[in-house]
């Protein structure tokens, strides 16, 4: 009985353990056919989930196809039509040129302006100083004139044969503007009776006109207690050695308003990197024979190798059977797959142009002294401080005149290298050479933003050298410059190219239709210009008398940013600019499409620099933007942000004066695929209207001064 009892005890236990196995099993099989229809559920939701995102990218990329091939048509209409209008500016300007009947020659007519320079060389009297100037006012003239129509002429227009004649004929007339200026020096040293000094005996004179400034000094009297000449007429100063005192010799001082050097120099021509072609590997015969030979007497020492190997290679055999039925199955449920949800077309996408690669440019690896030209700008032109020899004068004997002839005609120049250190330093010896010392009123329109940087021209090396100057003097109230120099020879001034950049921030404004002011506040000055239809003015600073000449002048775009360099305003970065200012590279497609677009835009909506856009990568431009139909200051709350990218367009949620930078737009109406259909999208009625009333010509102007700041990506 006690045996059964434990039997039966037993067999309970056994029971209710099977119980439990088998209700832990079935809770098992509940929670994997639980996890599989999840598993099930969460495909279908993800399947859902791509088919829906799949039409959205497809409706997206069939908008975007649609909306990017309008915007690409208005560009092209636009275009067309500026082309048309320029094609029929210089043809008006080639017959009023044809016409012209004040006797100067055509200077991109050959045979005319070889026949004039010509002459001009032959003609011995019109050699005076009047003269002189006179005609080289009109050789300038020709100059700019050859510059405009190299620069305004479309590559398909010029061959390369005539883009190197008007170059060649530019050096002749900068040649032939030199050779008369040296003839006027040696003119009016061979007259010293006429024109000496009362006062001082000694030869001073000065010719002036808007281009040029000759000032001659001759030493007639030799009085050692002269110490400095100055010409009041230009407010130039230097100081005369008493070696030069007593010297028979003569200085010219030459101010003119141009600079024909520089352009000659290699240090003014971009230095691209030139990338290394990787070497492509080459087989070596040998070797390969080599490799053969060592594998046949590995045959030949292991004959059982090769059998291992097969039988090695002959066993993954079922693995690939395998793999084969299982790639069926996957195909099968492919099939099944596809069967089940609808195919979606895929919508072809609008094809963007090939994004050029970002070049990288070399260091300038010339010598210490010497001035890089794509650092420094040459400002208020060039000016020379000639030591020459005094040629002979005229002799009265009894009632004739007696003047020797100097054959060849032309001026003696000087060498005058000053002596390093003073031997006798306290003495005041004859033959001791000091430094010359040269002050000078800066030029009245030229805006020298920091003390000026003074070279002098290397003729050998042709190169602006930096080598032999001391005490740089600069008032800035006084504008006035004074230093010391080695040696006499040519001068110039310079000024940082890029001291204005990066810029602090800058907006465009719509004043009205085809009308808008254009704002940048750069490094150190402000900058206003404003626009209309195809012209454009600079009207702010009103502050500095250096601008007089150039403020509130309409001029084209491109004759804006000359006349602005020329007076000391750089804003205008160049294509190596990135060498010298630390900038956010942006992808150069996104960035151009945003200023053809703002162009666009411009004469209804407002845009501004925006402090995150110097934190986002390359891909990525953030601006602020807001409607503007009347003149005013617009409110803080007004001003929304937007971020382009080489896809999209965005308005975003996010305010200019958030701490951190979120991408989420406004709501999924926010978006397209460019800014001018974004615009269209968000702005009234009234907006649109004036958008599609903009001339093409102010849109191109506006675009110009875009394009050529760059203030997406100085800022």
């Amino acid at each position: 009985m006690a045996d059964m009892g434990k039997k039966k005890k037993k067999t309970g236990k056994d029971s209710k353990k099977k119980e439990e196995q088998e209700k832990k099993a079935l809770e098992e099989e509940q929670a994997k056919l639980r996890a599989n229809a999840d598993a099930k559920l969460q495909k279908i939701r993800e399947a859902e989930e791509r088919i829906i995102r799949a039409k959205q990218e497809n409706e997206e990329r069939k908008t975007r196809k649609l909306e990017m091939t309008e915007l690409t048509e208005i560009l092209n209409r636009n275009e067309t039509q500026l082309k048309e209008l320029n094609q029929s500016r210089r043809v008006q300007t080639k017959w009023a040129r044809y016409m012209r009947c004040d006797g100067s020659p055509d200077p991109v007519n050959q045979g005319e302006i070889n026949t004039y320079i010509n002459l001009r060389l032959q003609d011995n009297t019109n050699n005076d100083a009047e003269s002189v100037l006179r005609d080289s006012h009109l050789d300038l003239m020709l100059i700019e004139e050859l510059k405009f129509t190299l620069m305004d002429m479309p590559l398909e227009e010029i061959s390369n044969n005539e883009g190197n004649l008007y170059k060649e004929t530019i050096e002749k007339l900068e040649n032939l503007i030199s050779t008369k200026l040296d003839l006027a020096t040696l003119n009016v040293l061979c007259d010293t009776t006429a024109l000496a000094n009362s006062d001082t005996g000694n030869l001073q004179h000065v010719v002036v006109n808007d281009d040029i400034a000759l000032c001659v000094w001759g030493n007639i009297a030799k009085n050692p207690r002269i110490k400095s000449i100055e010409f009041p007429e230009i407010h130039f100063t230097f100081d005369i050695p008493r070696v030069l005192a007593l010297g028979d010799c003569a200085v010219r001082a030459l101010i003119t308003k141009y600079d024909h050097y520089s352009s000659t120099s290699k240090a003014i021509i971009p230095r691209i990197k030139q990338k290394e072609e990787e070497p492509v590997p080459v087989e070596i015969e040998g070797e390969d024979k080599k490799d053969d030979d060592k594998n046949t007497e590995e045959e030949i020492e292991n004959p059982d190798k090769e059998k291992v190997q097969e039988e090695e290679n002959e066993e993954p055999e079922i693995d690939i059977m395998d793999a084969l039925k299982q790639a069926k199955l996957n195909e099968d449920l492919e099939e099944q797959k596809q069967e089940e949800e609808p195919v979606e077309i895929i919508e072809e996408d609008f094809l963007d142009p090939s994004t050029p690669e970002l070049p990288e440019w070399e260091d300038f690896d010339e010598e210490d002294d010497v001035i890089d030209l794509r650092a420094y700008d040459v400002l208020g032109g060039a000016f020379m401080l000639n030591l020459l020899q005094m040629p002979p004068q005229p002799k009265t004997v009894e009632s004739w005149i007696i003047t020797q002839c100097v054959d060849p005609p032309q001026i003696c120049f000087q060498d005058y290298v000053a002596d390093v250190v003073s031997t006798e330093s306290g003495k005041d010896k004859k033959d001791e050479r000091l430094p010359i010392n040269i002050n000078m009123v800066l030029p009245e329109d030229v805006m020298f933003l920091e003390q000026p940087q003074v070279a002098r021209w290397d003729y050998e090396r042709k190169f602006w050298t930096i080598q032999g100057f001391s005490d740089l003097a600069f008032n800035e109230e006084a504008r006035t410059f004074g230093f010391k120099t080695t040696k006499f020879g040519t001068f110039c001034l310079l000024q940082d190219s890029y001291i204005n950049m990066p810029f602090q921030s800058w907006d465009i404004r719509p004043h009205k239709l085809n009308s808008a002011v254009f704002s940048i506040t750069a490094a150190i000055v402000d900058i206003q210009i404003e626009i209309k239809d195809s012209l454009c003015c600079l009207c702010q600073p009103r502050d500095r008398p250096e601008l007089k000449s150039v403020r509130d002048k309409w001029v084209t775009p491109a004759e804006l940013i000359i006349i602005m360099k020329k007076a000391g305003i750089n804003i205008f970065p160049s294509e190596d600019s990135s060498k010298f200012v630390s900038i956010q590279h942006k992808h150069p497609l996104v960035e151009e499409r945003m200023y053809q677009q703002m162009a666009l835009t411009a004469s209804s909506m407002a845009y501004a620099w925006s402090k995150w856009n110097s934190e986002r990568g390359s891909g990525e431009i953030i601006f602020q933007g807001a409607e503007a139909m009347e003149d005013g200051h617009l409110m803080e709350e007004e001003w929304s942000v937007y971020m382009a990218t080489k896809r999209r367009v965005v308005k975003l949620k996010l305010s200019e004066y958030e701490e951190s930078f979120n991408e989420e737009s406004q709501n999924e109406a926010m978006f397209r695929s460019n800014l001018y259909h974004l615009v269209a999208t968000i702005t009234s009625e009234n907006a649109q209207t004036r958008i599609n009333e903009t001339n093409f010509q102010f849109i191109d102007c506006v675009y110009q001064l875009l394009k050529a700041t760059r203030v997406l990506t100085y800022s």
